[in-house]
């Protein structure tokens, strides 16, 4: 390497680096708008169909108000309340859960596939009032006489009779015949997308408020919004891991061979030129360093290979020192 007495940094120096490793600023990138989306939340149905699915909630409500007033004999409001779409999981973290009655929903020969459920206090004032019993009850979270628990399950199965009736052209869907109370027995796997629809009940004499839920996969609604059903394969977890593992297999994966290295001063660098020598921090016996993300996963030794830089692997980072005669060309 040569060397001068004294290096001066002039501008002829200066413009050599900057030539060397650049000297142009990135331009800045415009400022975009970014909108947080959350990944918890599905998009089985887009905003066109969310909007239609909530106008044919709409008619139900309607439906269905009638058919309540008719049990009550008097008026009663009957409202869409809430339309979501969520991600199954625990039941518990749909806000489902807990003080309820159930009363399931089947398809294709008693499949079931959803629910409709009250809470128990809505339950109560329902059955009070059926009975013609204005008072109040000791223990509003009493559980029902055979008797209530019949009047209810006639009451819940015609709001669900018109809930299914627009479904009904396009899948057999039926209530079932029985109240479960506190968490119906069917599961949901966690990445099922389902859809949440809950009724807000208002009307009579009565300043409590009640509410409808009900909840099924949103493949199940689908033919209400003209969206196609997607056939659901089912796939064994065994299959799944062979699946992934051969994906992964088949993932590119640079890997950079690295000499050696070693450090110079920035006076030094300056004065860098043609046919200088860097003296590196390995002597001529260390192995290459083959690095994958920045991590050396295999030492090796330099070779030639058909006209090509090559890396006999000599060691495994992760194994025991293997017989050598593997090549990695470049």
């Amino acid at each position: 390497m040569s060397r001068s007495s004294a290096v001066h940094l002039n501008h002829l120096n200066f413009r050599r680096l900057l030539a060397a490793v650049g000297s142009d600023h990135a331009a800045d990138a415009p400022a975009m708008e970014a909108v947080k989306f959350n990944w918890r939340s599905p998009r089985y149905f887009n905003e066109d169909q969310y909007n239609r699915l909530a106008a044919v909630m709409s008619q139900v409500a309607a439906a269905v108000g009638a058919g309540l007033s008719r049990f009550f004999n008097r008026e009663l409001s009957v409202a869409p309340a809430s339309i979501g779409q969520h991600f199954a999981g625990p039941l518990r973290d749909l806000g489902v859960a807990g003080s309820r009655y159930y009363l399931m929903l089947a398809a294709d020969k008693d499949k079931t596939c959803g629910f409709l459920s009250v809470t128990t206090g809505t339950a109560l004032r329902w059955v009070k009032r059926l009975l013609g019993d204005a008072g109040s009850d000791a223990d509003p979270n009493r559980a029902l006489s055979s008797l209530e628990e019949s009047l209810l399950l006639d009451l819940v199965t015609a709001v669900a009779e018109a809930f299914l009736s627009p479904l009904r052209a396009h899948q057999d869907l039926r209530p079932g015949d029985r109240l479960i109370k506190g968490e119906p027995a069917m599961r949901f796997e966690p990445a099922q997308e389902v859809c949440t629809i809950v009724f807000a009940v208002t009307g009579g004499e009565s300043s409590e408020k009640d509410e409808l839920l009900f909840l099924l996969p949103c493949s199940v609604l689908a033919p209400l919004v003209g969206k196609a059903r997607q056939a659901v394969q089912q796939v064994s977890p065994e299959e799944m891991s062979r699946t992934l593992m051969e994906h992964v297999q088949q993932m590119p994966i640079t890997i950079m061979a690295r000499l050696a290295s070693t450090a110079v001063s920035f006076e030094e660098l300056l004065d860098l030129g043609s046919n200088d020598i860097l003296l590196l921090d390995k002597s001529l016996g260390e192995p290459v360093e083959l690095l994958v993300e920045n991590r050396v996963v295999f030492r090796g030794r330099p070779a030639r290979s058909d006209g090509r830089r090559a890396v006999v692997i000599t060691q495994s980072m992760s194994a025991p020192v293997q017989k050598a005669g593997r090549t990695a060309a470049n």
